[in-house]
């Protein structure tokens, strides 16, 4: 967003010109306007956002990052907050009152009307990250013992509403999910004829407790819009729609990328300093660990770099490529566990490959780094052991980088989350202890 349209924005709320801030917003689109918001401070932030007609807010609220909802549910009043949640799908009211604390959940509930109680409800007893979580109960429901007659006029006296799609769910008298239909293909048949002679079977569905990248998998694997949520009776209980299945990829895209990166999901670049700081201090604190036990490991070698000071200048080069070889493999690893790609049953398999991978990697590293010392007129006998270290340390990095993964994995733990960690500790530390042990070694039969 643009810097000079942000200042202007800024100078009209402290001017308190309220009439030319609320036909700006008119003009702008929800997602553009969360960007705006994303960037004011909290009083600004507040203040322009009780500006936006509940129509619009309800999508704009949507479209904000974790920490500016954050401010924005704490600060703004819950009957503002009741009015924005009743404009929503059920699945976006459900998403949104969850953020909230317990007591201001109930007072926003408690305004709903009756329907909407009783879905949120229902839809808060699922955890946030199942299909239960993410269906909305706003669906198309007809009998396989309806007729095209039937459902048309019941269309006609629902009238148009953006909340529903344009695919009937097809259900037997208990409610049993037996398939689906279009509706505009009712227009193509017999007002007699019975939607059990017209229903398809759908490709795919999502039970209550599947867990929401399933979900996006399978949706993914059938190419289709809307993936219906039933319990374990069959029976339908709601639906999951294409924009939420997109919501959920990017979710979890983002959630691995920021855990890899040691950085809370929650963290925005827009937050406060401090909050920011508080956020990302614990994972550099566990590098800082790591870091003193891969130095504890050169203290470990003084004599060795007092009589081959050279050997300093290849100790990051060897933890660095050993670190980034490794870190090719997490990467490729993590993603094919979360396509479901591999499982822990391929992990020999996998293993073999990187292994060799990793040592054409660590050749190729290791001649040019090898050469690079005799052209630079390094102590000759460096030239061997860089290469013989970088082959070593790539390698290791294949290891940690193809079995972390899995076996944290295979501990219920969250790959992305630690991977990293262990790599980086790992690589750094035996880079360290492979190259030094090497030269202490070579020092005692051709001393420098």
């Amino acid at each position: 967003m643009d810097a000079d349209f942000l200042d202007r924005v800024e100078d009209l709320l402290e001017q308190g010109k309220t009439a030319e801030l609320k036909e700006i917003l008119e003009r702008i689109p929800a997602r553009h306007l969360a960007r705006v918001l994303e960037r004011l401070d909290r009083d600004d932030l507040i203040a322009l956002f009780r500006l936006i007609d509940t129509d619009k807010a309800a999508d704009v609220i949507l479209e904000l990052d974790d920490a500016t909802l954050d401010v924005v549910l704490r600060e703004l009043e819950n009957e503002r907050i009741s009015k924005l949640v009743e404009e929503l799908d059920s699945d976006d009211a459900a998403d949104i009152v969850a953020e909230m604390s317990a007591e201001d959940r109930a007072a926003v509930i408690a305004r709903l009307p009756a329907d909407d109680r009783r879905d949120l409800r229902e839809l808060l007893k699922f955890p946030p990250d199942t299909a239960g979580g993410r269906m909305a109960v706003e669906f198309l429901r007809v009998r396989t013992t309806d007729s095209v007659e039937q459902v048309v006029r019941r269309l006609r006296r629902r009238g148009p509403d953006p909340h529903y799609s344009s695919l009937l769910f097809v259900t037997d008298r208990k409610g049993h999910f037996e398939g689906a239909l279009e509706i505009d293909k009712l227009l193509f048949h017999s007002p007699r004829a019975k939607i059990r002679d017209l229903a398809v079977p759908y490709p795919v569905k999502a039970f209550l407790l599947e867990d929401q990248e399933s979900v996006a998998r399978k949706a993914e694997k059938a190419e289709v819009p809307i993936v219906p949520v039933v319990d374990e009776q069959e029976t339908l209980r709601g639906r999951i729609t294409i924009e939420a299945i997109i919501a959920v990829i990017r979710e979890e895209t983002t959630e691995d990328i920021y855990r890899s990166g040691g950085v809370s999901t929650e963290t925005s670049l827009f937050e406060s300093p401090v909050r920011s700081a508080g956020r990302r201090l614990p994972w550099l604190l566990v590098n800082l660990g790591t870091a003193f036990v891969a130095a504890s490991v050169i203290g470990l070698f003084q004599n060795t770099i007092r009589s081959l000071v050279a050997v300093t200048i290849f100790l990051p080069i060897v933890a660095g490529l050993g670190g980034n070889a490794g870190s090719q493999t997490v990467v490729m690893v993590i993603r094919s566990l979360a396509l479901g790609e591999i499982t822990s049953s391929d992990a020999w398999r996998l293993l073999r490959r990187q292994l060799l991978t990793c040592f054409l990697l660590g050749l190729c590293a290791g001649i040019l780094v090898g050469v690079g010392a005799l052209i630079f007129r390094l102590p000759i006998i460096l030239a061997p052991l860089v290469f013989l270290a970088l082959v070593i340390n790539i390698i290791i990095g294949g290891i940690v980088g193809t079995l972390v993964p899995m076996i944290l994995r295979r501990l219920k733990f969250d790959p992305s989350l630690a991977s990293s960690i262990f790599l980086t500790a790992t690589t750094d530390t035996l880079g360290f202890l492979v190259l030094l042990g090497l030269a202490t070694l070579a020092l005692q039969y051709f001393p420098a």
